[in-house]
């Protein structure tokens, strides 16, 4: 199977989720835009829209009805919402396939606590992809004397973290490095059956199901990784998981949402993160007439922020 007809397989596999009307809308677009879909948003009132490079196309026959909403919550869940309950909790299903339906419409509260999503107001169906080759311009310097070097990825939610780490951790697994994965939502490695269905290379062990910080602790522990790599650093368990990781001679291979480096430094958390003085360098995703770039930032100087 040629990259073509895998990205079409995956866009197909995302939108087994929709109501049948809705899936034919989606088949009918050309290959090309299926092959770049990014992501599908359903709002209640509104057409279809696909995403690619964070644009949005309306497109399709009709305006999304209440209905079409809950129909494709139920298929995502397999009518099993109570099943769910612990992603529903956090606003999102992952699907099989590493694929993610993001949730929005009336906050369900119990103690004071987003507990789930009711009276859906939109959905984001996110298509996840593996593209071989989307490291190949960081990957030198990934590597230092053979051993990996500690990175942080940082972009914009949507801008392709996630696609960037999955081919990061294949190609250093590839090249020799006992790589560890914290999975928490199935996204990096998109796991069935205990298999993942992206290729992660052939020394990569994963954890999928578990909160990141609770799975880096056991990988490191148990698998005895040179890298442990995990998505989206958003708590501060998470850097808590990345220090002891450091401290126990791993490297850190990991993500964080941030307009540009200087929103990163911003943040107060991120701002801990780097006093950490985990990561050595720092990868910028940005994007350019539709082209991602990638830059690689050093941190040795920006350590004491």
């Amino acid at each position: 199977m040629n990259m073509e007809e895998k990205r079409l397989s995956n866009f197909a596999q995302a939108i087994t989720a929709l109501p049948i009307r809705l899936q034919r809308e989606a088949l009918a677009l050309p290959p090309e835009i299926r092959c770049a879909c990014e992501e599908l948003r359903l709002r209640a009132g509104k057409p279809m829209a696909y995403s690619r490079t964070g644009m949005e196309t309306a497109f399709g026959k009709g305006p999304i009805s209440a209905d079409d909403l809950q129909e494709t919550l139920g298929r995502a869940t397999r009518y099993s919402v109570h099943s769910y309950g612990d992603s529903l909790q956090n606003g999102f299903v992952t699907l099989e396939g590493g694929h993610r339906l993001g949730l929005c419409g009336t906050a369900v509260l119990r103690e004071g606590a987003v507990s789930g999503v009711r009276t859906l107001s939109s959905i984001n169906l996110r298509i996840a992809s593996q593209v071989p080759g989307a490291a190949d311009a960081v990957l030198p310097s990934l590597l230092r004397d053979g051993r990996p070097v500690s990175t942080l990825v940082i972009s914009p939610p949507a801008w392709g973290k996630t696609t960037l780490l999955r081919d990061c951790i294949r190609q250093l697994s590839e090249a020799g490095v006992r790589v560890s994965v914290a999975d928490e939502r199935c996204e990096i490695a998109g796991s069935s059956g205990g298999a993942p269905q992206f290729d992660l290379g052939p020394q990569t062990d994963v954890m999928d199901g578990a909160p990141k910080a609770d799975a880096a602790l056991i990988l490191i522990k148990t698998m005895s990784p040179a890298l442990l790599a995990l998505d989206e650093i958003t708590a501060p368990r998470d850097v808590e998981a990345v220090s002891y990781a450091a401290h126990c001679g791993a490297a850190v291979l990991a993500t964080a949402h941030a307009l540009d480096f200087a929103d990163f430094k911003r943040r107060p958390l991120y701002r801990q993160l780097l006093r950490s003085q985990i990561f050595e360098q720092a990868v910028e995703i940005s994007l350019h007439e539709g082209v991602r770039r990638y830059t690689v930032r050093a941190l040795g100087g920006e350590q004491g922020c």
